[in-house]
């Protein structure tokens, strides 16, 4: 007994955010000093690397649960089950519930599967719902979490979802902050007697050493800004880590299946930046000493018009993907998908699924 993806949804932002936005903006240097380059320059650079032309952002008197619920419920009618037969919620996200009109205020308490719990309606206390909190990877991590209760005979269905609202912790003088953005996506994983379909393989790192604060909250560029809860990366060690691990945690993960990457239908990656996927796909084939090493064909990308939405990424492209809203690609029975992503931690993870 195994799980399936009998249901997805996601929920984008009302508001869209061209790069144009970010024009009045003073980007400092990670040392502190005002960037001698002009802002347009900035801009443009950034573009050109990461394949961001615009983004979204939820209204700032909104709070994130919002765009979860709305996730959520499309992927609960997706899947045309009662939600009071979900067995356990779990929702990956990386700050909790934003305030609205708060810049960089969450709360934790209660937990947003609780929270989002309530908001659907489901009375079944024995539906438990907890978070994760697992950087990028959080929402492959809960599909892992949530094959596990399957296979143990501990749940029936398990609605993940991945949240990010990044919005409200952008540094404006950090020019890494025009990487992230805001969305949300969900699945409904459930009961799967059909034999090598569904989840069929995993696999996952936590390299929490040097790599440790590559990733994290802080103080602002501008050492006169207020405020003390800011992303922050360092921009050229996430890329070092992405490039390297990514393509192994995958090829692990397909080795315990024995496919290889021709047998691969689609490559859903996290989409940090289009420079990055092209790299990890080249060095993934390298691993097999494949010659095509672009695979564009295989690998949907939504980093142009969604940018890095973190968490969410993953179930959003699916989603989109699964609804015939990304030109040149179209879920059919019996394709083979390759769900990987890395995120803070570090922490890295993949996961082999047949259609």
């Amino acid at each position: 007994m195994g799980s399936k993806i009998t249901g997805s949804g996601s929920a984008m932002p009302s508001r869209i955010i061209t790069n144009d936005y970010f024009l009045k903006h003073n980007f400092y240097t990670k040392e502190g000093k005002k960037n001698e380059k002009p802002t347009e320059a900035v801009i443009q650079k950034l573009e050109e690397i990461s394949g961001i032309k615009e983004r979204r952002f939820i209204p700032e008197e909104e709070p994130s649960v919002e765009i979860l619920f709305e996730a959520c419920t499309n992927a609960i009618q997706d899947a045309g089950v009662d939600k009071n037969e979900i067995s356990a919620l779990i929702v990956a996200h990386n700050a909790g519930n934003m305030l609205p009109n708060k810049e960089g205020v969450f709360h934790t308490v209660p937990n947003l599967a609780a929270v989002v719990k309530n908001k659907l309606g489901i009375t079944n206390h024995q539906c438990h719902a907890y978070d994760i909190l697992f950087g990028c990877p959080g929402w492959l991590q809960g599909i892992i979490q949530a094959n596990r209760l399957i296979e143990s005979g501990e749940a029936t269905h398990v609605l993940v979802a991945g949240l990010e609202i990044a919005s409200r912790l952008l540094d404006p003088h950090d020019v890494d902050s025009l990487l992230m953005a805001d969305g949300c996506g969900a699945t409904l994983v459930s009961k799967n007697d059909a034999k090598n379909s569904g989840v069929i393989s995993h696999a996952m790192f936590s390299h929490t050493e040097e790599d440790l604060n590559n990733i994290t909250l802080g103080d602002s560029l501008n050492k006169e800004a207020a405020g003390h809860c800011f992303f922050k990366m360092n921009g050229q060690r996430v890329y070092k880590y992405a490039t390297t691990w990514l393509p192994q945690v995958i090829k692990q993960a397909l080795e315990k299946v024995d496919i290889t990457p021709d047998e691969v239908d689609y490559f859903f990656f996290h989409q940090a930046n289009a420079k990055m996927l092209r790299v990890i796909a080249s060095n993934l084939m390298g691993l097999y000493d494949l010659k095509d090493a672009t695979y564009a064909h295989k690998i949907p990308s939504s980093i142009s018009f969604l940018g890095n939405t973190s968490v969410a990424t993953i179930p959003t492209l699916f989603d989109l993907v699964d609804k015939n809203k990304m030109e040149g690609f179209s879920l059919k029975k019996g394709q083979t998908y390759v769900f990987a992503s890395v995120g803070a931690g570090m922490h890295c993870n993949a996961v082999v699924y047949k259609s």
